[in-house]
């Protein structure tokens, strides 16, 4: 462990996003959510998302190359997997998610897109599940 990673006194380290356990890593988890689930559009976002009866929350990405190169998609990614870890106390356990990127969201400012997604996943995950207000059906 090196001096720049341990902690200083008085600080904690920022809690790891558990990767194997929070994604959505199977084609059949993404087709049950675009299947049965709902949807939330909005200028530089989609969010799709579906209850299932499982122990945790899964997450999941869809960003195309039209996007733009890798650092700029991870970037993206990075940003709306930090809202989402934010979010994820609101939310029932068992919500899958899906974040829909589509080709112009490279124009928007991360601030933007993360203002965004806070939007749509405080609206997924509030106390009226299923808001209609922001949901159009898939």
């Amino acid at each position: 462990m090196n001096a720049s990673s341990t902690p200083r006194p008085g600080q904690t380290r920022p809690m790891k996003f558990p990767l194997n356990r929070r994604r959505l890593n199977k084609p059949y988890m993404y087709k049950k959510v675009f299947e049965g689930g709902r949807v939330l559009r909005s200028t530089p976002l989609t969010v799709r998302y579906f209850h299932v009866d499982q122990e945790c929350s899964r997450l999941g990405f869809i960003i195309r190359k039209k996007v733009g190169n890798a650092p700029m998609r991870n970037s993206i990614r990075r940003t709306l997997r930090q809202c989402f870890v934010a979010a994820l106390p609101r939310f029932p356990e068992g919500m899958w998610i899906i974040f829909d990127v589509p080709n112009h969201a490279s124009q928007a400012t991360r601030g933007e897109l993360k203002a965004q997604a806070d939007k749509m996943l405080a609206t997924v995950g509030g106390p009226g599940i299923g808001n209609q207000a922001m949901e159009k059906q898939a």
